[in-house]
Formats: C-alpha cells, structure tokens, sequence
C-alpha cells in the first residue's frame, strides 16, 4: 500500500493503522530469556593467531634492536 494513498484516503488510513503492530510503552523495561549457545570444542581463532603473530614480531624487533644497539656500542668502544 502506498504512503501517500493511506494519507489522502481515510480508509485506506484506517487499514493502514490497523495493520500496525501493536505499541507497548514499557516494552524495554522487560527482561527475555536470552537463548543458550553451546561451546563446541577449542578452536584458535583469528584473534589468538594475531596474538601469537604480535608476540613474535615484538620480540624479534626486540631482538633486532638490541644487536643493532650493541653493534654500535661495540664498534664505539673499539673506535674510542
């Protein structure tokens, strides 16, 4: 049914309003049961695989760094 028809007819308007869902003012006030998801069994997800993928690019920056840092140093000291 189209809108502008419900407007400029009143039955149609009334059709229209009676097809309407009923409107509860205090509807968010209720509490509904939420459904139950079942676990199934453990599955790394793409979080954990980030993770473990974070930690190894951190601690081999580390690692990078601190050569880097110790070559300098060294090569300083034999310079010095």
């Amino acid at each position: 049914m189209s809108p502008e028809l419900a407007l400029v007819d009143p039955d149609l308007r009334a059709d229209a309003v009676a097809m309407l869902p009923p409107i509860y003012v205090n509807t968010f006030l209720e509490v509904r049961a939420r459904p139950v998801e079942r676990r199934g069994s453990f599955r790394p997800s793409a979080a954990l695989v980030y993770l473990a993928l974070a930690i190894a690019r951190t601690c081999l920056f580390d690692a990078v760094l601190f050569a880097s840092v110790a070559t300098c140093v060294l090569l300083a000291n034999m310079i010095a």
